[in-house]
């Protein structure tokens, strides 16, 4: 990794160990004391699947009085529908699309998390613990007690982003009590899964808790070579320094072994008319082959988190926060493409197409908070002043496919094909890759000062301001098949980003609000430049999002529903052939995306939980400087995605049955101003039941796709597409202790 930014480095230590020596700060003899919590740590869970307040120290309300949509997937929901998964997680929270990505979706372990939100690519986006996650791998949720999705304008918030809205993972985190469970997991697709989750009170101040994990298996459609290998480690220590200081310190370390799928063949129209079947996704009865080269894909990837947290409450109006993490990901792939031949072979598919992939992200960021309660006659504040500096580096290694392919006999084939009507397994391959030197890298700093004050004016009226300065800037190399590649490329970037919103709450248990907000997204978002320069000199692209929405509690705050209209305008980079070759590049494009939504959730009974979610998107280009591109809409944006599940709880609890339905009316896969491909709209059902046999002992059954529907969650015009799992059935056995 090249050496970062020593300067910023330094001053992030600095402010992180100065923290415990603030107390000289903010000592106002004339304000009115209000009491602050000294940590903030985790979302609490309240009723059923209902989650009260967000884990992050941005948004000081509770959710029912927050001024944005969001969702929050709670641990107990997870344990219930059996996620493994973030990809699977986000099934419920309607207006997202995951591409398919995690370890479903047809197996698709290899790409990273793939997240939109109301139509907007949200893969720079995903954060844990509100520090931003840029790595490319799939997520596991064995270390991980929510799932936050906040929709719309973001920028206020965490700054650079795309407008759709975020995604925060808050990680589990030693307390200072005593509680271990250990649960083994087995399934249909042969996936073995065991967690291990202890935590240890060692003294009245020191803690320590310790997650484990390991899961092998998932050959999802019986190809008989699928197979996905986790291991994961992760440790957290608390040091309850006194009454008003305390430090936290995690470490996380994953390893991924996979023999992943990328997709099955989609005939295209040329390989229709070859092969005389049905353009489009290969016959279902042909889903359980493997169509790529047996002892030639793999894929490794590691990841590492480590992070202190440090908080401190300098006196009653004052709360100090400071949180610093080192990260890396290393992530190396080679995956077969079931691309069909283009010549007189088109009924063939070209066994040398791959997907090959080498590369390393790199972090670092350190933010310090400023959590302030303010009291007058007639307001009530509660601050947040903040600063973040943050350096992140990505290299994606050139990488030369080095492979002999030979029959069965050992003969050289020139030019190896798959049969996928009939197929033989009569191809195999010898080497390896090599780096060729022709690498993409980035290496982004950023320094960024924000502030978000939320105003109580009497006992009905909220208003909150939120505004961010962010200057980044990102240097670095770029290549391309059609430039070739470059080397000292840069853009740098200073932009201001704000969310308003008013609220009126006429009673206590409801409010209405209508808000205002932006994010920006400037050239080298994802730690990538472009290899014209012109490009990387645009501004960057605005989405500004406008919301009406209405939260209100029921059956004593036990059940939380929302509801909001939303419009989200967005300015984005276009393109224009003036002459003579020469392109300019500037925000002349624009997309929308507007909808609404009504979510659900927490406890409709003492017995009955539900969780809850309905969306409507509708998404278009709205201004391009090539005119069939005008009324096209956004890619992953279905119209109508819905999800509900239901759980519930007999016999003292012990007896617990569940169920949901995920609804998605479907979607066109744009490309190139072309309707290449409209998925169909599909219903998928879920079952669990689960069963307290003792104290300690739990059993629990749970069943995905129950009437094994066939869809389609991904597809690519190169050739390929992506089915949804077929049915599985899953068991698990969960000791406490």
């Amino acid at each position: 990794m090249t050496k970062m930014n020593t300067k910023k480095s330094a001053l992030a230590l600095t402010i992180t160990a100065a923290i415990p020596f603030g107390t000289a700060l903010a000592q106002q003899e004339n304000t009115a004391i209000h009491e602050l919590e000294t940590t903030k740590v985790q979302a609490t869970e309240e009723a059923g699947y209902k989650v009260d307040e967000s884990s992050s120290v941005k948004l000081t309300q509770p959710i029912a009085n927050t001024p944005r949509s969001i969702n929050v997937i709670s641990e107990r929901l997870l344990e219930d529908q059996g996620i493994t998964n973030l990809n699977d997680a986000l099934r419920n929270v309607a207006g997202v699309s995951t591409f398919g990505g995690g370890e479903g979706g047809g197996g698709v372990v290899s790409a990273s998390d793939k997240v939109t939100i109301r139509g907007f690519d949200a893969r720079s986006n995903i954060y844990v613990d509100g520090i931003r996650d840029i790595a490319g791998y799939s997520r596991d949720t064995f270390n991980y007690e929510a799932v936050e999705v906040i929709k719309g304008g973001s920028g206020s918030l965490d700054g650079r982003s795309t407008g759709g809205g975020s995604v925060n993972l808050a990680t589990k985190r030693a307390r200072l009590e005593d509680f271990g469970a250990v649960s083994g997991r087995y399934d249909s697709f042969e996936n073995a899964r065991v967690t291990f989750d202890y935590n240890k009170a060692l003294s009245e101040n020191v803690a320590g808790r310790l997650n484990l994990l390991y899961s092998d298996g998932g050959d999802f459609f019986d190809n008989g070579v699928e197979e996905y290998q986790t291991t994961g480690v992760a440790g957290s220590l608390l040091y309850k320094v006194s009454e008003a200081t305390d430090i936290n310190f995690d470490a996380f370390v994953m390893e991924q072994d996979n023999v992943p799928v990328l997709g099955l063949p989609f005939l295209t129209s040329a390989a229709a008319e070859a092969t005389g079947q049905p353009e489009g996704p290969i016959d279902s009865g042909l889903w359980d082959e493997y169509y790529s080269v047996p002892g030639r894909d793999f894929e490794e990837v590691s990841t590492q988190m480590y992070t202190l947290v440090i908080n401190h409450k300098v006196n009653d109006v004052v709360t100090l926060r400071s949180q610093t993490r080192f990260g890396s990901n290393e992530k190396e792939s080679v995956i077969g493409r079931p691309w069909w031949n283009s010549d007189e072979e088109a009924n063939l598919l070209n066994a040398e197409r791959l997907q090959a992939l080498d590369e390393e992200t790199d972090l670092f960021v350190s933010q310090l908070d400023a959590i302030l309660s303010l009291e007058s006659s007639a307001l009530k504040h509660r601050v947040v002043l903040g600063a973040e500096i943050a350096e992140e580096e990505r290299t994606s290694f050139g990488v030369t496919a080095n492979y002999t392919y030979v029959d069965a006999q050992g003969n050289v084939l020139e030019a190896p094909t798959i049969n996928p009507f009939d197929l033989q397994n009569n191809v195999f391959v010898t080497g390896g890759t090599t780096r060729s030197g022709n690498d993409t890298s980035g290496e982004a700093s950023t320094v960024a000062l924000y502030l978000l004050d939320t105003i109580k004016v009497g006992e009905h009226l909220q208003v909150d301001i939120n505004a961010r300065y962010d200057d980044f800037d990102i240097s670095g190399s770029a290549c391309s098949r059609r430039n070739g590649c470059f080397d000292g490329l840069d853009a740098q970037d200073s932009y201001f980003s704000y969310g308003a919103a008013v609220s009126y709450m006429p009673t206590e248990n409801g409010s209405i609000y209508l808000s205002r907000s932006n994010s920006k997204q400037p050239p080298g978002v994802a730690l990538a430049l472009s290899t014209n320069a012109a490009q990387n000199g645009v501004r960057p692209e605005n989405a500004v999002t406008t919301e009406l929405g209405v939260k209100w509690q029921f059956f004593n705050n036990q059940l939380l529903v929302s509801g909001a209209v939303f419009e989200t305008t967005k300015d984005v980079v276009d393109s224009q052939n003036i002459e003579d070759g020469v392109t300019v590049y500037s925000l002349a494009g624009e997309q929308e995306s507007k909808g609404y939504e009504v979510s659900v959730t927490g406890m409709l009974t003492d017995s009955l939980s539900i969780s809850a979610n309905y969306a409507s998107l509708d998404t278009e280009v709205t201004q391009d400087t090539t005119a069939d591109s005008i009324g096209n809409g956004l890619q992953a944006s279905p119209d109508d995605t819905a999800n509900i599940w239901v759980n519930y709880a007999a016999m003292n609890n012990k007896l617990n049955v569940g169920g949901g339905i995920y609804y998605n009316s479907g979607e066109t896969y744009w490309r190139r101003n072309t309707a290449y491909f409209t998925v169909d709209s599909y219903t998928t059902l879920f079952l669990m039941a689960s069963y307290q046999v003792t104290e300690d002992l739990k059993l629990q059954l749970n069943v995905d796709n129950l009437t094994d529907e066939e869809y389609v969650v991904d597809y690519s015009a190169k050739g390929h597409f992506r089915p949804g799992n077929p049915r599985s059935v899953a068991v698990f056995a969960n000791y406490t202790f």
